[in-house]
């Protein structure tokens, strides 16, 4: 294969372009909708993990006053959303590629096209340094007091609401105000703004400002408190930069009342400067929806995962990621305690040993977030059915027949409905040789975890082995210890898949087939294993079939 350095040289020059600087730097022109534009292509990296970059020198022959996806440094944004593949095996091809996007991000300015992009973008535009902002998204234009926080371990500052995070110790608080739009903030030319006076105006253009936003900005700035805009497209805001005369009054120990020092201050807007920050949302319902893209969550939903061991503690994990334990507490169940057996497959680790997993478990998913609602109970489920029964969703993650029998009797006769309160089971079947899950809603002629089964000790209806007769095997107990089935710890992770997929479902109003296999053991498990919606088993002792 020839040098990719000397095909991608010999195709710009091809093209009429020129290298300006060694390590592959070229200029030459582009064409948008046919007019000329000048542009600089740097390729640092031939195998282009890192894209190449597209600088606009001069674009004053494009018939528009703004373009979009144009950054500060005159960076064009041509890699849209999903990537922009480029071969490595056609380095001539790929940098075509990268001009020819180019073009095409330039003539999305043309004919209006600019106002929606640079609206999408506008965080990109104003520049400032960045912090995060777990302020949730608000359904009605409104001023929230929040504070900065500087927390242990996390270099970024923290916008929260006042009064929030109070359980967390941070190594300092600020002050700040928040006009939360429900809104786009919408683009104007005077973006990104210069001074405080075109901060007011540019909040005055849009189309709903919350109620007294004015008085909090100026009060705000005269007492050098940063101001957020925190709307659905971007989080913007700015601590103010005052003049030396503003600032020699408002440092000024004695001798101005805060009143006069507002007076002055009013009348200078367009002297005080705006040193930028970016906001990053990061609120938790944010953290939640933002991979599911308008799809169910659990947000919301009242849940109870029974055990906490190595398929509990893995999915209570998935489940707080699709929202449960926001707006309402995630209930885990487990009366033991980490033990160094369980480490190989569990999703806790050595620092946890000898602490009731139920704690631990919790602990760790209230890294996740802040925000997240976590209710550890070392109690028997079995016992705490009157609580259980309230729940929504209760899943058996065990993988204890004894245990899923119980839940099984005590939901048959529960008088809550199967759409008041579900039950799903979730087991590894055999060696890890499959994951399987069985969800109950209480349909008519469907059948209960108990119908799975002939009898107790029985064969299997729907069992994943290719040889049902086929023994299971058992790593022998040792001093302190009981035997216990091996398996690696894929089979557990994929139980809980399954288990999530299938509490989304619920979620989602389409719980579709109940009993679901992914058989992980191909040698000597079934291949075709279909999900099925069992049917009642007419000798079930539990649901009388």
């Amino acid at each position: 294969m020839a040098d990719p350095l000397w095909t991608i040289d010999a195709t710009l020059k091809h093209k009429g372009f020129t290298l300006e600087r060694p390590m592959a730097t070229y200029r030459g022109q582009i064409l948008a909708h046919g007019k000329p534009a000048t542009v600089e292509i740097d390729v640092p990296d031939v195998h282009f993990v890192n894209p190449p970059t597209v600088r606009l020198i001069d674009g004053s022959a494009l018939p528009v006053p703004e373009l979009a996806h144009l950054m500060t440094d005159g960076h064009i944004c041509y890699v849209g959303e999903g990537g922009l593949p480029l071969d490595l095996y056609n380095p001539g091809g790929s940098v075509l590629r990268v001009l020819a996007e180019a073009s095409a991000t330039l003539e999305r300015s043309f004919s209006g096209g600019a106002k929606t992009d640079f609206e999408q973008e506008l965080s990109a535009y104003w520049k400032g340094s960045n912090l995060y902002c777990a302020i949730a998204r608000v359904e009605v234009s409104t001023i929230v007091q929040a504070d900065v926080l500087l927390l242990e371990g996390i270099g970024t500052p923290v916008l929260v609401a006042k009064g929030a995070w109070t359980h967390r110790t941070p190594r300092s608080r600020a002050p700040a105000t928040v006009l939360a739009f429900t809104a786009k903030l919408q683009h104007t030319t005077t973006f990104p703004l210069g001074s405080l006076a075109a901060a007011l105006d540019y909040i005055a253009a849009q189309p709903d400002p919350p109620n007294g936003w004015r008085e909090a900005v100026l009060a705000a700035t005269a007492s050098s408190r940063p101001v957020f805009l925190a709307a659905p497209n971007a989080i913007i805001g700015w601590t103010p930069q005052f003049p030396a005369t503003l600032e020699l009054i408002r440092s000024a120990k004695a001798g101005f009342r805060p009143a006069f020092f507002r007076r002055i201050m009013d009348k200078q807007t367009q002297k005080i400067g705006l040193d930028r920050m970016t906001g990053t949302e990061t609120d938790l319902r944010f953290c939640v929806e933002r991979n599911l893209a308008g799809e169910p969550t659990l947000i919301g939903k009242k849940i109870a995962v029974v055990g906490c061991g190595t398929i509990g503690s893995n999915l209570a994990k998935m489940l707080v990621q699709a929202g449960a334990g926001c707006d309402h507490p995630l209930w885990l169940y487990d009366t033991d305690r980490l033990s160094p057996g369980n480490l190989g497959r569990h999703l806790l680790g050595f620092s946890d040993l000898g602490k009731p997993k139920v704690d631990a478990v919790a602990d760790y998913l209230r890294g996740f977030h802040p925000d997240v609602q976590i209710e550890p109970k070392g109690i028997d489920a079995s016992k705490d059915w009157a609580a259980l029964e309230t729940c929504d969703l209760v899943i058996d993650a065990t993988g204890d027949p004894n245990v899923a029998s119980a839940l099984n009797d005590l939901w048959l006769k529960s008088s809550r409905t199967g759409d008041q309160l579900a039950l799903l089971h979730c087991w590894v079947f055999g060696n890890g040789i499959a994951g399987q899950t069985f969800l109950n809603l209480k349909d008519a002629g469907l059948a209960c975890y108990r119908c799975l089964r002939t009898g107790f000790d029985g064969q299997w209806r729907y069992s994943p082995l290719k040889d049902a007769n086929s023994p299971l095997r058992m790593a022998p107990a040792r001093c302190g210890e009981a035997g216990y089935i091996p398996f690696a710890v894929d089979a557990p992770v994929a139980a809980a898949s399954l288990a999530l997929r299938a509490a989304l479902d619920w979620a989602g109003g389409k719980p579709g087939l109940r009993l679901r296999t992914v058989v992980l053991n191909r040698a000597e498990g079934r291949e075709a294993m279909k999900w099925v919606s069992p049917t009642r088993f007419h000798q079930c002792v539990a649901c009388g079939g």
